[in-house]
């Protein structure tokens, strides 16, 4: 099995954004007017600064979650390489949004939650969609600021309903657990926050190198 692609989110500084970029994380993560409060939460400003700084190639993502316009309106705006909507959205505006995204070369991630109705059709109709991939994530709206571990289980019932759209794995994962999860999972992707900070949005090189050693190893 080849190591899963890393996406490091959270992302507040260009300290961290250059050190995640100078240790090799795929996607690097910033969280961008979220309607509910998060210690993650930056500006679009901000968020600009942070994007246009990094390094010519660097993938990078902004996890929202306002109204539709918005989300386009701001993907536009900032251009990352991805946009996560970490809110659900019915399917049709998810589509919606994914197609006006990828006019200006943007990739769209849905999120999806534990709680989401229906969670398999769900996710087949999303699959369905021009959607990049599907996220798989305990941190729901209510709980964004504290999360929860992910659920080996239900990301593979997830997998399975999404007739091979990638599937990232989120929640709650640290160095120590990465490559037990990525191993009983099969995650070719997975998404990390708070299990890579010493506090906060303070992304800790030890724990990055320790991650990235975990799940290339």
């Amino acid at each position: 099995m080849s190591a899963p692609r890393v996406k490091v989110c959270g992302v507040m500084n260009h300290t961290d954004a250059a050190l995640c970029a100078e240790l090799g994380v795929d996607v690097i993560g910033f969280v961008v007017n979220y309607p509910t409060p998060v210690p993650w939460n930056i500006g679009p400003d901000q968020a600009r600064q942070l994007i246009t700084a990094l390094p010519t190639g660097q993938a990078s993502a902004i996890v929202v979650g306002g109204p539709p316009d918005d989300v386009v309106a701001l993907g536009e705006a900032l251009q990352p390489s991805f946009v996560q909507l970490h809110v659900p959205y019915p399917i049709a505006q998810t589509a919606t949004i994914t197609d006006q995204l990828a006019k200006s070369g943007i990739g769209t991630i849905q999120t999806v939650f534990p709680d989401t109705p229906d969670l398999d059709e769900t996710v087949a109709a999303l699959s369905a969609t021009a959607v990049h991939a599907i996220l798989i994530d305990p941190r729901t709206p209510e709980n964004a600021a504290t999360g929860g571990p992910a659920d080996p289980g239900l990301y593979r019932r997830v997998a399975a309903a999404a007739a091979g759209k990638p599937v990232i794995l989120a929640g709650g994962i640290t160095p120590a657990n990465a490559a037990a999860l990525v191993h009983a999972t099969g995650a070719s992707h997975i998404d990390v926050l708070s299990g890579v900070e010493t506090a906060p949005g303070a992304k800790s090189r030890e724990l990055l190198t320790a991650l990235l050693s975990a799940v290339n190893s």
